[in-house]
């Protein structure tokens, strides 16, 4: 078989050795060397399977390292350490990277086994010069649309994550709170000083800071915190809005935020899974079914098509770890920052192809 058709498993498992190799660091920082057994497991494991991957990029006939990565993952899987979940962080982190490398192995050794024959009968895509102007012009709109969307997205992002932490802009810090929380605060703080702090005036805040702190009771709210409530935020915070907002207008509504807060709940959680799964895969398939007539090679654009698939998936999970840890959250910022990226170049390739492929003197795809 030629090398390329396997280069894609190889530099795969290239990658997840090289992220065993950092795991200690990302789990621990710069304490990774307090827990000696993990770190020396994953390190020597990490640089094995490198070294197995860079052995297979070499040595383009040898069947053998497939088999010694996958028994290097089942290792990862399978070792003492995660099985007895001594360390629940790494033990997660180990058991995503596991899974990710069960999938490598599975690509690689069925090339191995010649499951996928090199000379198989190559069957050539349409590319969007053998599309109607009919179906270049509903592709290009798609594109359009899902792009905007997209961006969307991120402003809704951007502006419910803004200023958690207390300082302007979007950072890591602020996703993290968004998940886990602010232990050392309430949620009704976290808002008042983020997404909604141009509702209120400086005063106003200090008189509800310091009724928080007090033990946040019925009778100081009825006193003082009820009629900064009414005058400024019963609009939206009250039960007859109708937007569906935590309501604040009631002492037993408001007592639900002024708690410690504990970021984003189980329940929550779930329901935001099922639903951007959903979502976001549909929206998945379709910028990949258009980019599958763009005329690149066919290598190129199945790692394109696949990585977003694998992104949201790694990200949705990180949401969970990072409940558990905020330090996760970096994961879910990577994670995010890989899809946008796969989906630009989706996007902006297949419109640059749309728009001047057709053009004649271009030859089609091989």
């Amino acid at each position: 078989m030629p090398a390329k058709n396997k280069a894609a498993a190889r530099v795969s498992a290239l990658v997840v050795g090289a992220i065993m190799t950092a795991l200690p660091w990302y789990v621990d920082g710069p304490y990774a060397m307090q827990h000696p057994e993990s770190f020396w497991n994953c390190l020597i494991t990490g640089i094995l399977m490198m070294s197995v991957a860079g052995t297979a990029l070499i040595w383009h006939r040898a069947y053998w390292p497939a088999w010694v990565f996958l028994a290097l993952v089942a290792w990862t899987l399978m070792a003492p350490e995660p099985l007895g979940f001594a360390r629940p962080e790494m033990t997660v982190a180990r058991l995503i990277l596991g899974g990710v490398g069960i999938a490598v192995s599975v690509l690689w050794i069925r090339r191995v086994l010649g499951r996928i024959p090199a000379d198989r009968p190559v069957v050539k895509g349409r590319t969007f010069r053998e599309c109607s102007s009919t179906e270049r012009t509903l592709y290009g709109l798609i594109l359009v649309v899902l792009g905007l969307g997209y961006c969307m997205a991120l402003t809704y992002l951007y502006m419910t994550h803004e200023g958690l932490s207390g300082k302007p802009g979007l950072s890591v810090q602020d996703i993290a709170i968004g998940y886990y929380g602010n232990r050392s605060g309430t949620k009704l703080e976290a808002m008042l000083r983020g997404p909604m702090s141009g509702f209120r005036s400086q005063q106003d805040m200090d008189k509800i800071v310091a009724w928080l702190k007090s033990g946040a009771g019925e009778s100081g709210y009825n006193k003082t915190i009820h009629p900064i409530i009414e005058r400024d935020c019963a609009r939206c915070h009250s039960a007859k809005s109708g937007m569906h907002l935590s309501d604040w207008n009631t002492y037993s509504g408001i007592s639900k935020v002024a708690k410690v807060d504990t970021g984003m709940s189980l329940e929550t959680l779930v329901e935001l899974s099922h639903i951007h799964l959903f979502g976001i895969g549909l929206v998945a398939f379709v910028l990949g079914y258009v980019f599958t007539f763009a005329r690149l090679p066919a290598w190129f654009k199945n790692f394109v098509i696949v990585v977003p698939f694998v992104a949201i998936v790694i990200d949705i999970a990180t949401w969970y770890l990072t409940k558990w840890d905020p330090i996760y959250a970096y994961t879910v910022v990577v994670a995010g920052a890989v899809l946008g990226l796969s989906w630009a170049i989706q996007i902006f390739v297949s419109l640059y192809q749309i728009v001047f492929l057709g053009k004649p003197g271009l030859q089609s795809a091989t």
